[in-house]
């Protein structure tokens, strides 16, 4: 993928998702967020593999807060929100398909999550995307989202 690229300065890279940003040593930085939208434009996919791609990229904003491991029988509360995204990867509206009202804190920092994870990777063809995610949410505060879950005792 790099083949091509040649560099005649010391640089390093940052990693972002598919996307490597190449700067000077001196220059390091973590992109933007204007930076991260107009470099995660990404060839046409499908809604599947875009709901993973979102994952991931909630996983790897929230690293400390996803639980390791299958998940247990018995679980805090299990959300499932639909996600409309704007074609620059902003949100645009969530909507919950299933809330977990026994657990309104648990609502409340899926949402949080879920918008602070934004931008979201945007699409090549600049469309907007809506897709639906089910968050597993272990007593601990940790969670998996079913795109990616490593299963359930």
């Amino acid at each position: 993928m790099l083949a091509g690229l040649l560099f005649y300065a010391p640089c390093s890279f940052a990693v972002d998702g598919d996307v490597i940003f190449a700067k000077l040593d001196s220059q390091l930085q973590q992109p933007s967020p204007q930076e991260r939208t107009s470099y995660l434009r990404q060839s046409p996919i499908g809604l599947e593999q875009y709901r993973v791609r979102a994952a991931q990229h909630i996983y790897k904003l929230n690293t400390d807060k996803v639980y390791a491991g299958r998940m247990p029988p018995m679980l805090k509360a299990i959300g499932v929100v639909e996600v409309q995204l704007a074609s620059n990867g902003e949100i645009r509206n969530l909507k919950w398909n299933r809330p977990p009202l026994h657990a309104p804190e648990v609502m409340k920092e899926i949402e949080r999550t879920l918008r602070a994870a934004a931008p979201y990777p945007a699409t090549l063809q600049g469309d907007s995307v809506v897709f639906t995610e089910t968050w597993l949410w272990h007593q601990s505060g940790r969670f998996q989202l079913l795109s990616l879950t490593e299963g359930q005792d």
